[in-house]
């Protein structure tokens, strides 16, 4: 910068008047050269990000909660169709298929949206060999359960557990982990960059502003002219490229941090805790469907909740969640995906969603309690209608309260987060092009200010 001001000092004598403007165009190129770099190299990183959080994880991300959603809820659907004697359960038979469809769609929704190689596409097809070795499973289990051999039916249905636990839900987590990651080191890396290429675009843009000011000056001292009127314009444009290249960068990194860490956060926990839900229910019919694993499927059961919700010794969710309603108060011990999303609050409606999600929970392990006394009191036909029942008040109708407020809840977030990516990519539509045309007006008014003044001396 010193060297630049030392340039047009009148003190200067080692260099003519003509050679000093004519390195101050070489100047005003180089510096309007390096400020259209750094801007481009920002918005070209702010549009990455963006597109890696919108476009390529998150889509990613969700599918794979979703697949695990419809895995769980096929097992669970199996369970309670041979809960019952064969053609009893047409809802569940009915369910089965529903979510074996959802399945196979979204399996091929995740093959479409593969970015990270083989890191997604290696669980992508884990999950389709395994889906298809667990729908012969269960087919045979539903073969001997329509022979009434119950024996045969448990082993075949022990295999199908096996490959849901052990294969399709690993391999859908390890979708999730890959998006997640990928994820996250962006918006963290796009974070520094960020602020890095601000420097560089108002040291480059400072330097600029020096040079078209050093030679409107110099002009002035050597020249007596008061203003040079097309390097004015191009100071004010410098100025403008500048201030509106800040505000918009800004608007779209706004935009980007709205998406990822306002809605995007709660709708990951959001997912998790739908998933860790589905995958509950289907323990709850596991452990009625098969005694000699009973315990297991007990404590699969509350291992699941309990990332959903931990309810401190003391509290109920009723309790926690009118503390947080009416005063806003966040209860110590209180932690899982919907602790999270409470911590996460930001939207309108998104708080009673999450609350209602966390009542009709609370409302669920009730009825739940409920379904193992009757077990335990060798009331089993009891309680295999009460983990039926969709009626108000029984297991599934509960089941279905909580997905309703959960995809409340979700369903807000997923609108802000396309809204935000929407307007993110606005943000920096065609931004280049508007650069270069903005820099080549600076050095063109340049040239043309300074060219009848370089002609004075050549004559």
């Amino acid at each position: 910068m010193s060297k630049i001001i030392a340039l047009f000092s009148q003190k200067n004598y080692k260099l003519t008047t003509p050679k000093r403007l004519q390195i101050g165009l070489y100047l005003t190129g180089a510096t309007s050269l390096l400020l259209l770099i750094a801007i481009i190299s920002a918005v070209q990183g702010q549009r990455h990000a963006i597109k890696t959080v919108g476009q390529d994880s998150t889509p990613s991300i969700v599918t794979a909660q979703r697949l695990k959603d419809a895995f769980a809820d096929m097992d669970a659907n199996v369970a309670n169709e041979l809960l019952v004697p064969a053609g009893q359960n047409q809802d569940a038979v009915k369910g089965y298929e529903e979510q074996y469809q959802k399945a196979a769609e979204r399996l091929v929704a995740a093959a479409e949206n593969i970015t990270y190689a083989d890191k997604e596409r290696k669980p992508i097809q884990t999950m389709q060999l395994g889906l298809g070795n667990y729908i012969a499973q269960i087919q045979q289990a539903r073969d001997f359960h329509a022979r009434g051999d119950t024996n045969a039916m448990l082993i075949a249905y022990r295999a199908a557990a096996e490959l849901m636990d052990k294969t399709l839900l690993p391999a859908a987590d390890e979708l999730d982990k890959v998006n997640i990651q990928a994820l996250e080191e962006t918006y963290t890396e796009q974070k520094v960059a960020a602020n890095n290429s601000l420097i560089l675009i108002f040291v480059s843009g400072a330097a600029l502003m020096i040079v078209l000011v050093g030679i409107q000056i110099f002009l002035s001292q050597r020249m007596r002219r008061t203003l040079n009127p097309m390097l004015l314009v191009a100071t004010a444009i410098t100025l403008a490229l500048l201030t509106y290249t800040t505000v918009t960068l800004q608007a779209a990194g706004d935009n980007l941090r709205t998406a990822k860490e306002d809605a995007f956060n709660s709708m990951h926990a959001l997912r998790q805790a739908s998933a860790n839900a589905y995958i509950a229910n289907a323990a709850e019919s596991r452990y009625l469907l098969d005694p000699a694993f009973a315990t297991n499927y007990e404590r699969a059961f509350f291992s699941n909740i309990v990332q959903i919700a931990q309810i401190p010794q003391g509290q109920t969710a009723e309790t926690i969640a009118s503390a947080y309603n009416s005063q806003g108060k966040k209860i110590d011990g209180f932690k899982g995906y919907i602790a999270e999303e409470l911590n996460n609050i930001t939207f309108p409606g998104e708080k009673e969603a999450t609350l209602a999600s966390l009542v009709s929970l609370g409302q669920y392990l009730a009825i739940d309690q409920q379904i193992r006394q009757l077990e335990r009191s060798g009331k089993h036909q009891e309680a295999i209608a009460l983990c039926l029942g969709n009626k108000s008040g029984q297991s599934n109708w509960l089941f279905e309260e909580f997905k309703t407020a959960n995809q409340k809840t979700f369903d807000i977030n997923q609108a802000v987060f396309d809204r935000s990516i929407h307007q993110g990519f606005s943000n920096i539509d065609g931004f280049e092009i508007k650069m270069v045309i903005a820099a080549t007006t600076v050095v063109l008014l340049s040239f043309f200010g300074l060219l009848p003044r370089l002609k004075e001396y050549s004559n």
